[in-house]
């Protein structure tokens, strides 16, 4: 059986009402996106998926870890994940998108893959900035070494002069 199989919904075959689903998205999955940063995790996703006459609406609560490097040592760590998300999936005559949340696709489509879908909403509950976390002392947990390199190879810190000259007029002011 192909792995991805699990993601493909048969909205067609839905009776009204809702559907509950449940997931378990491993390193096979992460290795599908070709350019992904992420290529190792476990993240549990229960898909809610209420069927009407005219859409079906999904609600994604997922919650896991995923391994990513970490943006200031590079070396990989686990990184706790969790969210939930909406997507809308009417019928309608062709496949478009409406808004970032709603899909619409032919009233006589059969299936609907959300892997893409599911993926984007993992890629999206990452912060921002992808550090290791500190321990229970207060330590970073980032690779010494590499640390020690960057500290090292670091110039001098350079002021830049216009932040010299606000502070000279903020003292004139006062």
């Amino acid at each position: 059986m192909n792995y991805f199989n699990q993601f493909i919904i048969p909205v067609a075959g839905l009776k009204p009402g809702s559907h509950q689903i449940d997931l378990e998205i491993d390193d096979t999955f992460f290795e599908h996106f070709e350019y992904s940063e992420i290529r190792n995790g476990l993240v549990n996703v229960h898909l809610d998926a209420e069927k009407e006459e005219t859409m079906v609406v999904f609600n994604f609560d997922f919650e896991g870890h995923v391994r990513i490097p970490c943006d200031r040592c590079y070396e990989p760590f686990d990184l706790d994940i969790r969210g939930n998300e909406r997507l809308i999936l009417k019928f309608g005559s062709d496949f478009h998108e409406e808004s970032e949340d709603v899909q619409v696709v032919p009233v006589g489509e059969n299936h609907f893959d959300i892997s893409s879908f599911i993926y984007e909403y993992i890629i999206l509950a990452l912060p921002a900035r992808r550090v290791h976390p500190e321990n229970e002392s207060g330590e970073n947990l980032c690779n010494a070494e590499v640390i020690r390199l960057l500290n090292e190879n670091a110039g001098p810190a350079e002021t830049d002069p216009r932040w010299e000259k606000l502070a000279q007029l903020k003292k004139k002011k006062l």
